[in-house]
């Protein structure tokens, strides 16, 4: 841009002075554009000038004023010396002693100075255009005028009316430095037109609506995806008020409102957006405002790919052929898994630890339509309440002491359109129960300290190592969660329940542990795996892997009768411990399991309940965490009377 020589335009109406700059535009090797029009004759010239390239033009003080209100570019008026309008004076003076003084719209002060030194009188006459001008100087010459003095259209109407004139006088070398200033100016602006069109270009780029205003709602600045979201067609809207391009009242509102205003989401054309708006301030006042605008489509793409980014490695590992096994209660376990997956709704997965409820999750996971989305596990029993509500739910920027700046997504954001595995939850605190509750109900999540709702897509797989409808009945579980989890069930039987299983799972973890530590497979007697078979694992099929794993370690140091039988020895000297697991029960639904017990305590608690409240059937519901409508059907159920 700075290769390119720059464009003068000299738009004056006296012919020596436009050939004065000529000869300073050869001098300087510099391209120059003419007119000999002055005043309104000389828009349509400065117009043609502006169209054909011409980056600054010079002019006299009226033309030029008229000039920059007709035109984009910068126009640079020549300077009116005190010493060049004496001189123009004092030569009037020797063809007569009443002088007309030409001057655009305002009268040139201290004439009368001038009057008293030159002894002449003058008659100073205003002009707004060549109408005006012509009548100004008939007026004065009614008025005993002589000569006039001014400019090049001064001469010419001087001339018309028979009246002597002469012409101002300008230095050369004010000529020099206004051409120079010229030079300046137009480097300069194509400096700014540079930034400009950088800014254009930024603005541009972006898939948001961007729509800058002032104070009385005119556009400043708008780009091109905002003039896609309003419909608008012409690129010339620029100080157009925004009212004739947005019809909607809420939009509008928010200009008279003087505040910052944040995602917003309001109709046009139809079509919903997500609106942000932001006050422009300047020296503690308005000056006018930034509207931003989101095509909700855009938002969501955008929200999936942050998820999708914060999920990275998420993800499920595990199949279901990794659950090796040869009985017959297992394999419907396998089956039903295959049907459970190809649906949405809710697993509990039951069974004591070790006997495999993550990796029968994640194949679940990998099995359903969301197999290629998040996987999310969170361990409840293994974080305490403040810190699992945070990892579950997230938080805001200061929502506590510590918290990260900028806040954190929560667990279930992150698993969005995927699968989170919520493991032990029959260790989650009550506050965490009532959360999760409203989440499974509303598909919604709220952020600690947040005061807004984040609609989620989760499939949830929980387990618990202890029998849910037990806790239910202490009192540490919510029925209604429960029940809400209890929608399809799977129970995992311990392996002692599964002998038949344990050949199959001896050889893959051999095979598998083997190929990890770069050892050859060791092969065991069916003594040996009969031996084995009669043990009741406690801990079921993660203590079966651990042991598996000293074995090819072990053996391949030393492998002999005695190293085997030291090993069994050093197993079964493990005392079973009085485990808190569930028993073998059938693949019927848990529900109707429990409701035997459940019908015949049922009364006995609700009694205790409201014998505790004092009989306040309000109290009673809260303390029992049911409703009152459930409440009064149960006593109704029961036949408890008043």
């Amino acid at each position: 841009m700075h290769d390119k020589k720059y464009e003068i335009g000299v738009v004056i109406s006296t012919v020596s002075l436009v050939q004065q700059f000529k000869k300073i535009a050869k001098e300087q090797g510099r391209n120059i554009h003419t007119s000999y029009k002055g005043l309104d004759e000389a828009i349509d010239n400065g117009k043609k000038m502006e169209t054909d390239g011409v980056e600054v033009i010079i002019s006299r003080r009226g033309t030029a004023h008229m000039l920059r209100e007709n035109l984009s570019i910068p126009v640079l008026s020549l300077p009116q010396a005190s010493i060049d309008i004496v001189k123009s004076l004092k030569k009037a003076s020797k063809l007569g002693n009443k002088i007309v003084l030409t001057s655009f719209r305002n009268k040139i002060a201290g004439v009368e100075i001038l009057e008293e030194l030159l002894a002449i009188e003058i008659i100073q006459s205003l002009y707004e255009d060549i109408a005006s001008m012509e009548n100004a100087i008939l007026f004065a010459k009614s008025q005993g005028g002589d000569v006039a003095v001014g400019g090049g259209l001064t001469m010419r109407v001087a001339e018309k009316f028979s009246l002597k004139s002469v012409e101002f006088e300008t230095h050369e070398q004010n000529l020099y430095e206004t051409f120079e200033n010229a030079i300046s100016v137009a480097q300069a602006n194509r400096e700014e037109q540079k930034k400009a069109y950088h800014y254009r270009c930024i603005i541009d780029a972006t898939t948001e609506g961007v729509i800058a205003v002032d104070n009385d709602g005119r556009i400043n600045t708008i780009n091109k995806a905002a003039r896609k979201f309003l419909g608008i067609q012409s690129h010339e809207i620029i100080s157009q008020p925004i009212s004739q391009h947005v019809n909607s009242k809420p939009v509008l509102q928010v200009l008279n409102s003087k505040r910052p205003v944040w995602n917003k989401i309001e109709k046009i054309n139809g079509e919903p957006f997500v609106f942000n708006y932001l006050p422009v301030e300047m020296n503690k006042e308005i000056i006018g405002g930034v509207w931003t605008i989101k095509d909700i489509t855009n938002v969501m793409k955008a929200e999936n790919a942050v998820r999708r980014s914060l999920s990275k490695g998420l993800t499920a590992k595990y199949c279901i052929e990794d659950l090796i096994h040869e009985s017959a209660v297992m394999r419907d376990i396998v089956n039903r898994s295959r049907q459970f997956a190809k649906t949405d709704s809710t697993i509990l997965i039951m069974g004591a630890t070790g006997t495999g409820k993550e990796i029968l999750a994640q194949s679940i996971h990998n099995l359903s339509g969301r197999a290629g989305n998040p996987f999310v596990s969170v361990h409840c029993g293994a974080l305490p309440e403040q810190l699992l509500e945070s990892e579950l739910f997230g938080y805001e920027e200061g929502a506590f002491t510590g918290s990260k700046k900028g806040g954190n997504p929560g667990r279930f954001e992150i698993a969005h359109k995927g699968t989170i595995f919520l493991d032990e939850i029959d260790t989650t605190p009550p506050s965490v129960q009532t959360r999760l509750l409203r989440v499974l109900q509303e598909q919604e999540v709220m952020r600690l300290g947040a005061d807004r709702k984040i609609p989620i897509d989760v499939r949830i797989v929980a387990a618990a190592s202890k029998d849910l409808g037990l806790s239910v009945q202490e009192g540490r579980f919510r029925e209604d969660l429960f029940f809400r989890l209890n929608v399809l069930r799977i129970f995992l039987p311990p392996l002692k329940n599964r002998m038949e299983d344990i050949p199959g799972l001896l050889d893959h973890f051999i095979r598998k542990l083997s190929n990890k530590h770069g050892l050859d497979p060791i092969v065991l007697s069916h003594s040996y795996i009969q031996k084995l078979m009669e043990y009741s694992w406690p801990g079921n099929v993660r203590q079966l892997r651990n042991f598996v794993e000293r074995l090819v370690l072990n053996c391949n140091l030393r492998c002999s009768t005695d190293t085997l039988d030291e090993l069994y020895e050093e197993l079964i000297q493990y005392p079973p411990q009085n485990q808190n697991v569930l028993p073998a029960l059938n693949v019927e639904p848990l529900k109707g399991q429990i409701k035997a017990k459940m019908v015949d305590q049922e009364s006995l608690i609700i009694k205790k309940a409201l014998f505790n409240a004092k009989f306040s059937k309000t109290k009673a519901a809260r303390d029992l965490g049911i409703s009152r409508a459930t409440l009064y059907r149960k006593l109704k159920k029961a036949a408890i009377q008043d």
